[in-house]
């Protein structure tokens, strides 16, 4: 089947809420249906580490033919043997990332880029090679690069909390961050605004900027705020905002009032920087008081994957045991609180998700 590019985003909450599984099954689904896809990380899961080599552990199957985008020092640990077909020059503390065929099925670790950089510089390479989906497998924690993706999926569960309620509220403010709008005149900033964190004019000219594109510092808000600011103007910040700056900007343009447009690049900025509650938290009391807060350019949610394992500690055995929460009341609960597809992968399969996938590629 012949797809045009897709850059697909995979993003685990935490260690064991299915995030493997979810590749896994969807890689299955597209090589069934013919799909071509490339398969890459972001980065490398530093806790599957073999004790002896000192090297990932191989944890997803590939079959003959398969495109797999990882590290020099993966191909040593992995069971598949990999065919180099070129070269990245984007580096890791694993060797430099190759782009590679599979020639032999087996197992895999992936291991590629750290950067949002590299990864724009991968997703150019992989065009090279002709139309399909590139699969970027991360984590919430480690997911800054996904800015350069079309969109991805969260893939959450019980190993985050047994707590239904807590995880479903999770899920939504993770949503609502992605569902943040564009700001006005979005394609005007974006080609326009410069590189750092900057104060901009209604007219988007530059008021005040600093030297670099994130705002870490309660000083760094104070610096670029304490020039007096028209209606209508613009805080840019290209980068991501530390809790501290961004609590510090929420409660001087509370004190400041009238219309302003406090603009992030993308929702992943606000997800890479900490916290996502308590972000959410500082958005809602900006836009309480009349502040628009918005994106250059949406990188969306696409859909939800929950898992129902957790391990459970038990106390006087000091050991784990496996456990689980009611699946469907999981599901159940995480579709009520957002306004995207969620599945369990495992009752449910990878079909209706590979659709869904398929389905948008047109609005890629």
């Amino acid at each position: 089947m012949d797809t045009m590019q897709i850059r697909l985003g995979v993003a685990g909450t935490a260690k064991n809420t299915g995030k493997t599984t979810v590749t896994a099954s969807m890689i299955q689904e597209l090589r069934k249906r013919e799909c071509r896809f490339f398969l890459t990380s972001i980065g490398y899961d530093g806790e599957n580490i073999d004790n002896v080599t000192g090297l990932p552990k191989p944890k997803l199957r590939v079959e003959a033919g398969d495109i797999v985008v990882t590290a020099e020092k993966c191909l040593i640990s992995s069971t598949a043997a990999l065919e180099v077909m070129g070269k990245t020059d984007i580096f890791t503390p694993l060797g430099e990332v190759l782009i590679t065929r599979v020639k032999k099925p087996g197992l895999v670790v992936t291991a590629g880029p750290n950067k949002s950089s590299e990864a724009r510089r991968l997703n150019d390479l992989l065009q090279k090679l002709g139309p399909g989906i590139t699969i970027f497998d991360g984590a919430l924690n480690r997911i800054a690069p996904m800015t350069e993706t079309d969109g991805f999926i969260l893939a959450t569960g019980a190993a985050k909390t047994p707590d239904i309620l807590s995880l479903a509220q999770e899920t939504e403010i993770i949503w609502r961050i992605c569902n943040l709008p564009t700001v006005p005149r979005a394609a005007e900033l974006a080609q326009g605004a410069p590189p750092v964190a900057a104060l901009l004019s209604p007219d988007l000219k530059v008021i005040k900027r600093l030297d670099t594109p994130s705002l870490l510092s309660e000083r760094d808000i104070i610096d670029l705020t304490d020039t007096p600011r028209k209606e209508g103007s613009y805080l840019y910040i290209p980068g991501i905002a530390s809790e501290k700056s961004f609590h510090r900007a929420c409660a001087l343009f509370e004190r400041q009032g009238g219309q302003a447009f406090f603009t992030f690049a993308d929702p992943i900025k606000i997800l890479a920087a900490g916290n996502p509650s308590s972000y959410h938290k500082l958005i809602v009391r900006l836009e309480k008081a009349g502040i628009f807060v918005g994106v250059l350019r949406r990188v969306p949610l696409l859909a939800v994957t929950v898992n129902p394992f957790y391990s459970h500690y038990r106390v006087e055995s000091h050991t784990y045991d496996p456990a689980f929460v009611d699946a469907e009341q999981l599901r159940v609960s995480v579709q009520r609180a957002v306004q995207v597809p969620v599945y369990n992968i495992v009752k449910q399969g990878p079909e209706a998700l590979v659709d869904l996938i398929l389905s948008r590629k047109e609005g890629m």
